[in-house]
């Protein structure tokens, strides 16, 4: 039989989601400048849903990465997000009811 070696096995971290959160954040800045307050307050909301979910993925489940140390255990890295994620939604509200 043909064995697959065990690091095929392994899930890949994708380095797509990062690039996708750089993506987002430089065309939020190009774009949000050009708006009214109304759309810049619409569009922080909106972009604000895909930047939690990319945050989620590279902090609570980013898959197998080479090495495996620097990562935090499971309940820690659930705080970390819940942490990252407050401020993040803080800023929307902060942002969409400021003056």
């Amino acid at each position: 039989m043909n064995d697959i070696p065990s690091r095929r096995h392994q899930r890949g971290y994708l380095l797509e989601i990062p690039i996708l959160l750089v993506l987002a954040v430089l065309i939020l800045s190009a774009v949000l400048p050009n708006l009214p307050p109304l759309g810049q307050k619409i569009l922080i909301a909106l972009f604000a849903i895909p930047i939690l979910f990319f945050l989620y993925y590279m902090i609570v489940v980013p898959g197998w990465t080479p090495g495996d140390k620097g990562r935090l255990s499971p309940p820690w890295n659930m705080i970390l997000f819940l942490i990252v994620a407050a401020a993040v939604i803080f800023v929307v509200i902060a942002f969409a009811f400021g003056t």
